[in-house]
């Protein structure tokens, strides 16, 4: 996948776009992007660790810019119990 047209940082590995965070190899294919709604999961980072290829220093970096710029927390609804089949 090619990177937003909207690049507002870029780090070794990690860019910080109008998507989110993606990681900058075309060889990945998007895979490993971080949309904005799920900048706030907590385990972006541990989800990631496993793979050889990961530099956590520039995800971080990338992680704690990204929310900066979309510092606000999106509102995620929950389904209603009622709505569950």
């Amino acid at each position: 996948m090619v990177l937003h047209r909207d690049i507002f940082w870029l780090g070794r590995q990690w860019a910080v776009t109008g998507l989110g965070i993606q990681a900058v190899s075309r060889k990945l294919e998007g895979k490993f992007d971080v949309e904005v709604s799920r900048l706030w999961d907590e385990d972006l980072a541990q989800a990631l660790s496993s793979e050889p290829w990961f530099d956590i220093d520039d995800f971080t970096e990338a992680l704690e810019l990204a929310r900066k710029r979309f510092s606000e927390t999106p509102i995620r609804f929950k389904a209603h119990p009622t709505d569950e089949k």
